[in-house]
């Protein structure tokens, strides 16, 4: 009898996940423009920023949400450190707010921006002979993403 699917692991379309990052990137730089602008903002613009800065932080989300399907390995370290991968449950936006300091937010986005870019240079390479490097290199950035997260879902 003649199998008609077999159970192999799909590998990742490089190009497709450097998409995803860059466009994580992107989240996370508008979002840190407008926790950037709030900082300087009278109380009715600064309250619009806060919405828009928690908007950008949930399209990030959905981008991450794409990256964990399509990479089980960062799915997996998603839920070693707790964090589903989406939520299907809508957030009250009434109750969130910044907590902390805004200039650790806006160091964290940073941090997490330059993450991402390290991410699709890494899948940028081809045939490199530092592949185990590169490879415990990616897990230890994986982990790093997943605490920086941890820390900015903490602040909002």
């Amino acid at each position: 009898m003649k199998k008609l699917f077999s159970r192999r692991p799909l590998t990742v379309d490089p190009a497709h996940m450097i998409t995803l990052h860059q466009e994580a990137i992107e989240q996370l730089e508008l979002m840190n423009t407008v926790v950037e602008a709030s900082e300087h903002a009278s109380d009715g613009m600064h309250d619009t920023l806060t919405r828009m800065a928690e908007n950008h932080w949930e399209a990030y989300l959905d981008v991450l949400h794409m990256i964990c399907m399509h990479e089980e390995s960062f799915a997996a370290v998603m839920k070693k450190h707790g964090f589903a991968t989406h939520d299907n449950e809508p957030v009250d936006t009434e109750q969130r707010q910044f907590f902390g300091s805004r200039a650790l937010i806006m160091a964290l986005l940073l941090g997490l921006i330059r993450r991402h870019r390290r991410f699709a240079y890494f899948y940028s390479l081809r045939a490199n002979p530092m592949g185990e490097y590169i490879k415990e290199s990616v897990a230890m950035e994986r982990e790093h993403i997943v605490e920086m997260i941890g820390m900015v879902q903490n602040m909002m």
